[in-house]
């Protein structure tokens, strides 16, 4: 399967560039990446006005660089759209480096001053990382881990709503990991919590890197082994159970939801 924001084979991740090569600019305003119309490529070079920069890696002979602009300055022949929107559009390759890069700048902007002491950082020349001018606290690029939890109930899965989701949508329960908790043990207090089961049978089912809330999305399929479904109304607007026949909207490929539910009926 494919997932959306994998990082590509042929990618190399590097901290400074060490011979002339061309470049690929990964250039954001907010939440939005610079494209060209067709939403195939992005921009080579560009004269906009930097917030930050960061240096990424290499594609095969190109450079990467991920850049934030304060101001969504038009630019003839290209448009600023979304992260989310591009998938589907921009190569696979390109999409997964835009996560990266919108994942790298928001480190960047978020630690350019000391959580320990707010002290200026400044960025290590040997690794990816920000130190403190200060005091010498160190920060790593982090992601936060998350389960998705694909509840089995005979020939039904367990789909439910958040109150955020687009209208009509379901998905699979999820939610973050607990400082101590292991992986398998977040599966079973979410389920529990979300919507009153318990689960049995866990299995590892595959991970996602998702950059959108920076983020590790790790996906286990479970069987129901007990309770009727009560919601949490903060959590869940709804949740049922679904057979193959009647599903309800569901996630796209973009997200490792899609494949988790997918996969409870490849044998229907």
């Amino acid at each position: 399967m494919t997932i959306a924001f994998a990082a590509p084979q042929y990618f190399k991740n590097a901290l400074h560039p060490q011979e002339e090569k061309e470049t690929l600019w990964f250039l954001f305003s907010g939440d939005q990446l610079l494209v060209s119309f067709d939403k195939k490529t992005i921009p080579t070079t560009h004269t906009l006005p930097l917030l930050r920069s960061v240096y990424m890696g290499t594609l095969e002979d190109k450079h990467l660089f991920a850049a934030e602009t304060e101001q969504q300055i038009a630019q003839p022949g290209w448009l600023w759209v979304p992260l989310r929107f591009l998938h589907g559009c921009l190569p696979e390759e390109y999409y997964a480096l835009a996560g990266r890069a919108a994942s790298l700048l928001n480190w960047d902007r978020t630690h350019a001053y000391c959580g320990r002491c707010g002290s200026p950082t400044f960025s290590r020349k040997q690794e990816r990382c920000k130190e403190c001018s200060a005091c010498g606290h160190l920060a790593y690029p982090k992601m936060a881990p998350a389960i998705m939890a694909l509840v089995k109930k005979g020939n039904k899965i367990l789909l439910a709503r958040s109150p955020h989701f687009p209208e009509k949508l379901y998905s699979v329960l999820a939610g973050f990991v607990d400082p101590g908790e292991t992986l398998e043990q977040c599966v079973i207090r979410e389920v529990q919590e979300e919507v009153g089961l318990q689960v049995k049978n866990l299995q590892y089912f595959g991970s996602q890197p998702w950059p959108l809330s920076h983020s590790l999305m790790i996906g286990f399929t479970c069987e129901w082994a007990s309770g009727e479904i009560q919601t949490d109304p903060l959590e869940i607007e709804d949740a049922r159970w679904f057979e193959h026949t009647n599903l309800p909207q569901i996630p796209t490929n973009i997200s490792l939801a899609r494949p988790l539910i997918d996969s409870a009926f490849l044998n229907s």
